[in-house]
């Protein structure tokens, strides 16, 4: 609630607790006299020593409650009221002492001292202190008791004028705020930007803790996002969410380069959109040239994502949000919340840059895994201009989509099967002869970057379930030849429907390196993505935290411009 005084009350809301000095137990305010209420008048009491001054007033004080929260309750905050707006609590600030388990702060302000202007514009701040866990300044959040909240410090934030809880998202709203929305404004904005209930901004704690095996779509998971996000110094935005929108070309997502008749270019871009509409939409924009030609459209998509509407290829837009942090609904399917992370790179040659991000696979965009001589011999000198920069984009994938990696070779003979039935019957683990892997079906790495999962069906198998037995193979350098296969561990499939089509998933083997787990899935009656009926290796995400964030390092619009023309490439589809 708004920060509320009235000089003559003696009790406010739950909220702000008024004391005031000569306040009876049961009476309020004077009576007004009418025909049937009798007024009596009390004689006048003078001073009994005029030369002595009356005692002054007794101090008229407000009390502010509340709750710091991240993850969960966070302990040894200090609530103060930022009466200078310089996100710091000032020693002649009306301050909380630290906050116990619980989270819970109690404020105390005298209205002498703070004017009821500087109180409606002033935010309750929630410091985040970084330091050792044993260390009683250094925040700590309930849900990882023993380490330090953050390892940057960063503010947390009410909006002004309000008491209640202090969290992440409250944080964002205030932000909205200080850029000029009105609060009705940053919150209803903010709820769509990240795809929660507006009335769990200032409470999400009831849904149940996070848990970082398992990431999953809710407010809670998207206030961890936004604390990563304040970690790392990034600013936070209120996007305005009906705003019309100009189309534009985003950052490079991906490029491998030979030569400027060998390439393939990945960009992501905005579509124009006019003011009223919510969100943003975006297209995954692939070009390329073989061998000097264009490269065809079903060799650039010949991917497809299994959204709310079955399979579909991830050639048209898909919805996002605006802001920071920002969702987006790739390919209608997979969810993720994400923000960048931005460092310039003007002045520096391209080939420095470009030698600088191969160290790190993980997160690099460009030739990854591919020799870059010849990249580096076309870019020769070339320095990046002004405004380039390269954004690191952090994401949060928050749902566990099930993708068919490529539609030209990963699916099954559809003389071996067109249904999961038919490809249990054609891989029996009897048909299998090792230390040959064939007769088995791939599920991708093992237990190695040159390790190869295998199986192959046994004992009883039924529509949604049955037993297998698991092989691991070694990998030659090339990842594509494996050899030497030897029987592992025995589990089991079992067969759902997944937005319409059947997926087969595996369990009881050892666990993998890959970021996914790979299973089977029937793609029939689905003619924009193939052509009759089929049976597709396909992947999907694993859930724990570890697999679901990552990091890619993509250059801006302005420094991919200036690579491409250094390149004589195009961009565009």
């Amino acid at each position: 609630m708004k920060f509320r005084l009235n000089p003559l009350a003696c009790s406010l809301g739950a909220v702000l607790t008024l004391t005031l000095a000569g306040c009876g137990g049961g009476g309020g305010g004077e009576a007004t006299p009418d025909s049937t209420t009798p007024v009596t008048t009390t004689p006048e009491v003078t001073n009994p020593n005029p030369t002595t001054p009356p005692p002054p007033p007794a101090p008229v004080t407000v009390t502010l409650t509340g709750a710091v929260m991240g993850n969960q309750a966070i302990r040894n905050a200090v609530v103060c009221m930022d009466i200078n707006a310089n996100a710091a609590c000032d020693p002649d600030e009306p301050a909380s002492a630290r906050t116990g388990a619980d989270g819970a702060y109690s404020l105390t302000y005298d209205t002498a001292k703070v004017t009821p202007a500087q109180v409606a514009a002033a935010s309750l701040i929630a410091p985040m202190v970084p330091g050792a866990a044993t260390d009683p300044t250094t925040t700590i959040d309930a849900a990882e008791p023993g380490v330090a909240l953050t390892a940057r410090a960063y503010v947390l934030r009410q909006v002004p004028g309000k008491s209640g809880q202090i969290n992440p998202l409250t944080t964002l709203v205030a932000k909205g705020i200080a850029d000029g929305m009105t609060e009705a404004a940053a919150r209803s904005n903010a709820a769509v930007q990240l795809n929660m209930p507006e009335a769990e901004i200032d409470n999400y704690q009831n849904e149940p803790p996070t848990n970082d095996a398992r990431v999953e779509d809710s407010t809670r998971w998207a206030a961890r996002a936004l604390m990563g996000a304040l970690e790392q110094g990034v600013v936070l935005r209120v996007g305005d969410q009906t705003a019309a929108i100009e189309a534009g070309t985003g950052d490079l997502a991906q490029l491998r380069y030979t030569d400027a008749d060998n390439y393939f270019v990945r960009t992501f871009e905005r579509v124009a959109k006019a003011a009223g509409a919510l969100g943003v939409q975006n297209i995954d924009a692939r070009s390329g040239r073989t061998n000097g030609s264009a490269t065809p459209s079903a060799t650039l998509y010949n991917f497809a994502y299994l959204g709310p509407t079955g399979w579909i290829r991830c050639d048209g837009p898909w919805n996002g949000t605006i802001g920071t942090p920002s969702r987006s609904t790739y390919c209608g399917a997979q969810e993720s919340v994400g923000f960048n992370v931005s460092t310039s790179i003007a002045g520096r040659t391209m080939t420095s840059v470009v030698t600088e991000m191969q160290a790190d696979p993980a997160t690099n965009v460009i030739n990854n895994g591919v020799s870059v001589t010849s990249l580096v011999t076309a870019l020769g000198n070339a320095v990046f201009p002004a405004g380039s920069s390269i954004n690191a984009r952090n994401n949060l994938t928050l749902s566990q989509a099930v993708t068919i990696n490529s539609l030209n070779t990963d699916g099954r003979p559809q003389s071996e099967a067109q249904t999961l039935e038919q490809l249990i019957a054609a891989k029996p683990a009897s048909a299998v002869v090792l230390p040959s892997p064939n007769g088995s079906l791939t599920l991708g790495l093992g237990s190695g970057d040159f390790k190869n999962l295998r199986v192959a069906f046994t004992g009883t198998t039924n529509a949604t379930s049955g037993t297998v037995q698991f092989y691991e193979c070694a990998l030659d350098s090339t990842l594509n030849v494996a050899s030497n296969c030897a029987a592992k561990e025995t589990g089991t499939y079992s067969i759902a429907t997944v937005n319409g089509a059947r997926v087969m998933r595996f369990a009881g083997h050892a666990p993998t390196v890959m970021n996914h787990d790979r299973v089977y899935a029937e793609v029939q009656n689905a003619p924009t993505v193939a052509s009759g009926n089929w049976v597709y290796q396909a992947r999907e995400n694993k859930p724990e935290t570890k697999y679901a964030f990552s990091v890619q390092k993509r250059l801006n619009a302005t420094a991919w411009a200036a690579m491409a023309a250094q390149l004589g490439i195009g961009g565009k589809k």
